[in-house]
């Protein structure tokens, strides 16, 4: 789990390249990155140790997002308080123009003419992520996942409620596995293609890096745990990697 910021503001870049299979389009699309790519900046500011507050900007649907974690409980040593609690929300809007809809469109009613208002531009997420250090390599985490939208498509509800379980391995100093999977309970998606990734993290001083396969191209939490993955055990994936710079601050003499 990401804690709150410790050492001071961090600046996340967040990099999706095109969604590609292991059939020819691997090497036609040279593993995606011939094809549009997604981007999210991020920057987040730690209040205390244990609330921060973030916002950022991804470049599909030109959504801009704020968010803000709290730690709630930290895994002690001891193991008196044997798990790590994080609350996170965000609210994001959309940026970019609806598309035009057919005449004669109404809502889910049936009745009332569809008009797109501004509250559609809007959607939430909420989690609230339990951790748990359980050696020097193995980490784990579970995540009860809820995502609002207020405007979604025909035959959708506009919550959607999911569970993540993901983790890491430590395999050196500085240097991890680490996986993602989200299970959705409702708005599930045909053929029961959840988002999934895989991959390898290391840092060095003032940087964390990450480079993994994953099974969508979206970042927003909004959209990875809503909008249909593709099927990661067919062999449609994305590469995608993420870099966070920590911008530590200056000691008091």
């Amino acid at each position: 789990v990401e804690m709150c910021p410790v050492g001071g503001p961090e600046f996340n870049i967040r990099h999706r390249f095109g969604v590609v299979g292991t059939d020819s389009s691997a090497y036609q699309q040279f593993l995606g990155l011939d094809l549009p790519a997604n981007i999210r900046l991020g920057f987040a500011f730690p209040i205390n140790d244990r609330l921060s507050v973030g916002i950022g900007r991804t470049k599909m649907r030109k959504f801009v997002d704020g968010e803000v974690k709290y730690l709630l409980l930290r895994q002690t040593e001891n193991n008196f308080m044997p798990v790590s609690v994080v609350l996170y929300g965000n609210c994001g809007v959309r940026g970019e123009r609806f598309p035009r809809v057919p005449a004669n469109t109404y809502y889910g009613d049936s009745i009332t003419p569809f008009k797109y208002k501004l509250e559609h531009r809007f959607a939430y997420h909420s989690q609230i992520i339990v951790a748990r250090k359980f050696n020097d390599k193995l980490s784990l985490q579970l995540a009860g996942s809820y995502v609002y939208k207020n405007l979604v498509n025909p035959g959708e509800e506009n919550g959607t409620t999911s569970i993540i379980f993901s983790g890491m391995y430590a395999t050196g100093m500085s240097s991890s596995l680490i996986f993602e999977y989200a299970y959705r309970f409702n708005n599930r998606p045909e053929g029961n293609a959840y988002p999934l990734a895989i991959g390898w993290e290391f840092g060095t001083a003032g940087h964390v890096f990450q480079l993994f396969l994953c099974s969508t191209n979206e970042i927003p939490e909004q959209d990875v745990y809503t909008i249909n993955s593709n099927n990661y055990f067919k062999g449609d994936f994305a590469i995608g990697f993420n870099i966070k710079r920590i911008i530590w601050k200056k000691n008091k003499s």
